[in-house]
């Protein structure tokens, strides 16, 4: 399929007709960048699919291969070449980026093929910005930038330039690690792109006497130093890394197990890089995906109704809606976390109910703990440690009802939650006991069986409605009470002997 290039859209020919300029040539796209830290996790799929849903929704884009170690994403829609390409820019045959747009069958959606190695001879950063400074002129809504893989200078400078970068993985542990290499990557991008190099040099000495190495700290840590340090820096950095939104999309999935991985990596970011990432979607797993490939079409268009291009829509109509402002100042979490309360150490609301508090728990642990973490390429085992014991001790805090009780109104006392925030814990006055049992001396019992939709300490007494104050559960305690396994085989009413 030979695709015809330079084409322009009608909008713009009405525009020169009617001598008025074009409404959309001065409007900025948005720019959508697509960049995964390794291959094979589907990314050139997702943007050339991505593009086929939005511009069906009406809107215009373009699509632009930026990967320059090997680029193939015309393959994607159905094009073994194009006429004109990025090669032809850089062996300056070509100076406008919108004279290499070319049509697809898919209204509204038009294509700029890439490189391939060893076309470039130029500086790959200089060439990227060159290009991205023209997207402006390509009269899109969209401009949809297909990254490549890796963390090449090239592949990093390209991902900085989006509204939107979305982050595309698979389940698989080698992929998410990458992932979390790549995001370290880009904000140390961010940090040489706002600060000079002698004002970095004057912070990492600084960083140095205070017994840190800035080669092997996190950036949250990093930002929250930086803050204590010179404010103004880190103002400068902060709006260099809000220019870029961060969304996952979690590909391949096969069952609830895998999309477990979105929540991980979403707490991952937060407490490694103090920032929020947002799930665009997840995409399953899908045998018309690998169809589509060995036959060179686009999966939107040759399987319209397979389960990965209705997840492909919904991902697309999310970013759609969610628009491409930059990041909100909710979305950043630069404090030391040992200055952040309970609830947020466990990503939960004070409302939260005990099955939340275990839910978010059992995922903390798992995506924390040495052994199974893939945080290990980004955080050093001391710090996973010492994050470890943060999440036990807020675990243990918020469990069970009395010790949680007295949490929040010393929360309240401080002015740190308000009275509507809390699930009514610290009603009543009650300062008894709450139902909890020993598993030794000094131990807790953990809450492991579910009662009524709510966690209930093994061996204790059901647990009430959270909502109910202390002191009015026990005043009506319920009908049933389950037997410890450590009550040597007594019945609860009679005190005699089981049978």
């Amino acid at each position: 399929m030979e695709p015809r290039a330079g084409q322009r859209d009608a909008s713009k020919a009405a525009g020169a007709s009617s001598g008025r300029p074009s409404e959309a040539a001065s409007a900025r796209p948005s720019i959508w960048a697509i960049a995964g830290g390794k291959g094979g996790v589907g990314r050139s799929l997702l943007a050339a699919n991505l593009g086929v849903q939005v511009a069906r929704s009406g809107r215009r884009v373009v699509l632009v291969d930026l990967d320059l170690q090997g680029s193939n994403l015309q393959t994607c829609l159905g094009f073994q070449r194009l006429p004109l390409s990025l090669a032809d820019m850089a062996a300056g045959r070509i100076a406008l980026l919108s004279e290499l747009a070319c049509e697809t069958p898919t209204h509204h959606l038009r294509l700029i093929g890439g490189l391939q190695r060893g076309d470039l001879k130029d500086d790959p950063i200089i060439f990227i910005r060159q290009g991205a400074e023209q997207f402006g002129g390509l009269l899109a809504d969209h401009v949809i930038v297909d990254c490549g893989s890796g963390r090449s200078a090239g592949t990093i400078a390209a991902f900085a330039e989006a509204d939107v970068g979305i982050l595309a993985t698979t389940p698989e542990p080698a992929s998410i690690e990458a992932i979390y290499l790549f995001a370290e990557a880009h904000l140390r991008w961010c940090l040489v792109r706002a600060l000079n190099a002698q004002t970095m040099a004057s912070i990492e000495a600084k960083l140095r006497e205070g017994g840190m190495d800035p080669s092997h700290t996190p950036f949250r840590t990093f930002m929250t130093r930086l803050g204590a340090i010179d404010p103004a820096a880190r103002d400068e950095v902060a709006r260099v890394v809000r220019r870029t939104r961060l969304e996952l999309i979690l590909n391949q999935v096969r069952g609830e197990a895998d999309e477990e991985a979105a929540a991980s990596l979403a707490s991952g970011f937060r407490k490694c890089f103090g920032l929020n990432l947002h799930t665009a979607g997840t995409v399953e797993h899908d045998l018309s995906v690998l169809q589509a490939v060995q036959k060179r079409r686009s999966l939107s268009q040759q399987y319209p109704n397979a389960s990965a291009t209705k997840g492909i829509s919904r991902v697309a109509t999310r970013l759609m809606a969610s628009g491409s402002g930059p990041i909100r100042d909710g979305d950043l979490e630069w404090e030391d976390l040992e200055a952040i309360d309970h609830y947020r150490v466990l990503e939960l609301v004070p409302k939260a109910s005990p099955k939340e508090v275990q839910s978010a728990y059992q995922l903390l642990k798992k995506t924390y703990d040495p052994e199974t973490t893939f945080l290990s390429p980004v955080i050093e085992a001391p710090r996973l440690r010492e994050l470890q014991a943060r999440i036990e001790a807020a675990y243990r805090s918020l469990i069970f009802l009395e010790s949680r009780a007295t949490y929040d109104r010393q929360m309240l006392k401080d002015g740190a939650l308000k009275a509507d925030d809390v699930r009514g814990l610290h009603e009543g006055g009650a300062t008894g006991p709450a139902a909890q049992t020993q598993d030794g001396p000094g131990e807790p019992t953990a809450a492991l069986e579910v009662a009524g939709g709510e966690m209930v300490p093994e061996g204790g007494a059901v647990a009430a409605e959270a909502s109910v104050p202390i002191a009015a559960s026990r005043r009506s305690p319920p009908s049933r009470t389950r037997p410890s396994p450590r009550a040597g085989r007594r019945c609860v009413r009679s005190g005699s002997a089981c049978a």
